[in-house]
């Protein structure tokens, strides 16, 4: 009997979650740079205080946790404690909807993308080198996508995202990433965002913005100028933002998918268009974390806070560690922020690390700083400049 399974693909797999299965399965002792999580000194998955009170706050009210379906759009505590850090007190609207964490929220978004920009071929850049699943991610949602180089010479350059930008003939959307870029962790400083701004009010463009890592390069609101800056310029924002990262929430994946707005009529309608695209994908999502960013925001921020400047201080004082102990070769790409760096390593050199020497990397040399317990940097060094 005929199968039409058998017309499927074989399909390849995901290169991080693969070699993050093998750094797993080779034990404790292994030097894990893979997947994107913070870990403790122990190399376990760091909970923030701040999300610890939280928790134990909500298990102490249980019994009036509602465990019926949500809103579509997601609890209103989270989405407009959320709303806030993204907007602080600017006189705008936020139409938003909670997500499956932020990789979800970029589906959403991208769908919303979609419907604004018309049927048929819709155009979206992606500077490249990106995270791994933006490209992915783009594809499945439809868009015809255009990669622009990110980096120049090994510097980040504004140059190729506006030239790909005059080769477009037709309204088209650009994501680009909230600092702590990943996989590079360098970012635009703040006279290429201006000049960006600036030069986007040129063209017919929607302006995504992928917002994983606020409160990790600085203060909240500080992370969120990039969006302010949007704003300014009065250009068409939509906003992609995470709680895995900087709530320590990652597999309650929580994230919000939102849309910069100037009326309230504007703001009901966006919701109701997010409402519908959610509905045709899994209906509403899953309500235990946005509760838990709710309450942390709410109850807890100034924890957070300090939380989030502990963790800051702990990355930067970890990047250092490498940028002291390795070749001048590498300073250029630990210059950077947040969680990631891309190391000058060849993928035979990569290999080399992982059979000889247990440190477990992605073939194009990313890093994952802030999974590295600090007691092992030193330990980290020896062995990369070993492979070299």
């Amino acid at each position: 009997m005929y199968s039409f399974f058998s017309t499927l693909p074989t399909p390849k797999p995901d290169p991080l979650f693969a070699i993050a299965a093998e750094a797993q399965a080779a034990g404790p002792n292994v030097i894990n740079g893979t997947l994107g999580i913070y870990m403790d000194e122990d190399g376990k998955p760091l909970v923030l205080p701040s999300v610890k009170f939280a928790i134990a706050e909500l298990q102490r009210n249980l019994q009036h946790f509602s465990y019926s379906y949500p809103p579509l759009n997601g609890l209103p505590d989270f989405r407009s404690s959320v709303s806030s850090l993204l907007v602080g007190t600017r006189n705008v609207h936020v139409a938003s909807i909670a997500s499956t964490g932020g990789t979800g929220a970029l589906a959403l978004n991208l769908r919303l993308l979609r419907m604004m920009l018309g049927d048929g071929d819709v155009p979206i850049i992606v500077p490249t080198p990106a995270w791994a699943n933006h490209l992915p991610v783009c594809k499945w949602a439809g868009l015809a996508v255009h990669e622009a180089q990110y980096l120049e010479n090994g510097k980040v350059s504004i140059s190729d995202i506006l030239e790909t930008a005059k080769k477009i003939n037709k309204p088209f959307g650009l994501l680009l990433q909230v600092g702590c870029h990943n996989p590079t962790g360098l970012d635009l400083d703040q006279k290429q965002t201006a000049e960006l701004t600036a030069e986007l009010q040129k063209f017919s463009c929607v302006v995504l913005l992928d917002f994983a890592y606020q409160g990790f390069k600085d203060e909240p609101e500080t992370d969120a100028s990039l969006i302010g800056q949007c704003i300014d310029a009065r250009l068409t924002t939509l906003v992609t933002w995470s709680a895995s990262k900087n709530h320590s929430i990652y597999g309650l994946r929580t994230g919000l998918a939102a849309a910069i707005v100037s009326s309230v009529e504007e703001k009901k309608n966006i919701d109701g268009n997010y409402s519908t695209i959610t509905r045709g994908l899994h209906s509403a999502a899953p309500t235990f974390g946005q509760a838990i960013v709710a309450i942390v925001q709410n109850k807890f921020s100034k924890q957070w806070r300090e939380d989030l400047r502990a963790a800051r201080l702990l990355m930067q004082r970890k990047r250092e560690l490498l940028k002291q102990n390795l070749p001048d070769s590498f300073q250029r790409s630990l210059a950077g922020y947040g969680m990631f760096a891309m190391l000058p390593l060849s993928p035979d050199q990569v290999l080399r690390l992982k059979v000889e020497e247990k440190v477990f990397l992605p073939l194009d040399g990313r890093i994952n700083i802030a999974g590295i317990p600090e007691k092992r940097i030193g330990e980290l060094c020896v062995k990369i400049i070993k492979s070299l």
